[in-house]
């Protein structure tokens, strides 16, 4: 749960010029100049399509299945995830429908909260299945599943069916660019495969882009876990690049904190100590690499750890953030950690830190102070969020 406090003041801040927006990696940010097509190939040329370039990418690392999932700006999931994988076997019609079938019944990551309601034969030989996805808030959404072969590959695309019409027919017309390879380096695997196919359910919001009066070029935001699981070491690549997309500058770090939990936040702060390049007019965002896979990590935060907290600004314009955090629980628990995000008036992230607790472990019932220091801002602040966490102890012992 975010609690936010809001506060406003006068200060003055300098602001150089910063990136315009930028093609991004499944973090939808500001619309860049150029909104046109762009191709995109899976690793291994197993397939490609053509999607704007504003649209978010997400391919998560694979050695069995080649996956990618894309979303346009603004939407808080994936309205397109494609998997292919290598049967082993040729697939012609008959097989296809078979495959269809047990995908549908048996192997959907979905099944629990999926309903097909009608499935059509098309005219290129690809099925299309209709069906109903309840969110987990109990939202319907229509899904429609295509099922395609080529050879021995077998791709499955599952396309959310947006209310926005004119974002319904971007995405038509993504999916009919859709090419399947006839080989591939895949192994061949059983169909249950699929099954780790599952969207990660990861989305960069809140980005800004700004420079600090050194000088130093800034690319801040958050990471939102869509997902059922708290993931752990989650990088965050940004590339910056020219206008003709020639990559000239990079910069890598993980987000902040523990863990992201399910239906949380977590901060990210990547910055270019030289400055932003001069012929820089685009970012890219990335979110995992190509060796990442998601980490799960239990981590102990809000309801059982509590805590109070303020803001103070120094002369020189450092921001700090104090308070102090109590263990509620039962239990110990250890390395315990704070984080702190700070947005302006429309929602970016215009800073970003964290601390380290003093006390390594905190026992049941115990108290200890924290202070975030914040060195600059690229803006004014309108209301930050405070966020503690940290780590279980193994059957109440501390490492």
């Amino acid at each position: 749960m975010r609690r936010f406090c809001n506060f406003y003041f006068l200060i003055c801040v300098i602001i150089f010029s910063g990136c315009t927006g930028g093609a991004v990696v499944f973090a939808p940010t500001p619309l860049p100049p150029d909104a046109s097509p762009v191709t995109y190939t899976a690793r291994g040329n197993i397939f490609s399509l053509a999607l704007p370039r504003n649209w978010a990418i997400f391919e998560p690392a694979s050695s069995t299945i080649a996956t990618a999932s894309f979303s346009p700006p603004g939407s808080d999931y994936p309205l397109l995830r494609v998997v292919v994988i290598n049967t082993g076997q040729m697939l012609d019609a008959a097989l296809q429908e078979e495959f269809l079938t047990q995908y549908q019944t048996q192997i959907r990551p979905d099944l629990k909260r999926y309903t097909e309601q009608d499935r059509q034969l098309m005219s290129d030989g690809s099925w299309r299945a209709i069906g109903i996805r309840l969110t987990p808030g109990g939202t319907p959404l229509q899904v429609n599943t295509f099922l395609q072969s080529n050879g021995t590959l077998l791709a499955i695309l599952e396309t959310i069916v947006p209310l926005n019409p004119t974002v319904q027919r971007q995405l038509e017309i993504v999916v009919n660019t859709f090419t399947l390879a006839n080989t591939t380096d895949l192994p061949p695997s059983p169909l249950s495969a699929l099954t780790s196919a599952e969207a990660i359910g990861l989305e960069i919001i809140n980005v800004h882009a700004w420079s600090s009066t050194q000088n130093v070029f800034f690319v801040t935001g958050e990471v939102a876990n869509h997902g059922s699981l708290s993931l752990a070491n989650v990088p965050v690549r940004v590339l910056l690049t020219t206008a003709n997309d020639v990559a000239i500058a990079e910069a890598v770090d993980m987000v902040m904190g523990h863990a992201i939990s399910p239906g949380g936040f977590a901060p990210f702060g990547l910055r270019f100590g030289q400055g932003q390049p001069l012929d820089a007019s685009h970012y890219v965002l990335e979110l995992g690499r190509a060796d990442w896979q998601p980490e799960p990590r239990d981590v102990v935060s809000a309801g059982i750890l509590t805590w109070e907290d303020a803001i103070q600004f120094g002369s020189d314009g450092a921001i700090f953030i104090t308070g102090i955090v109590t263990n509620t629980s039962a239990n110990p628990v250890q390395y315990p950690l704070a984080t702190a995000t700070l947005f302006d008036d429309v929602g970016r992230v215009i800073a970003a830190g964290f601390a380290d607790l003093p006390e390594s472990v905190l026992g049941s019932g115990d108290s200890t102070e924290f202070t975030i220091l914040i060195p600059e801002a690229g803006g004014v602040p309108a209301n930050y969020v405070v966020n503690l966490q940290a780590l279980p102890c193994g059957e109440n012992e501390c490492e």
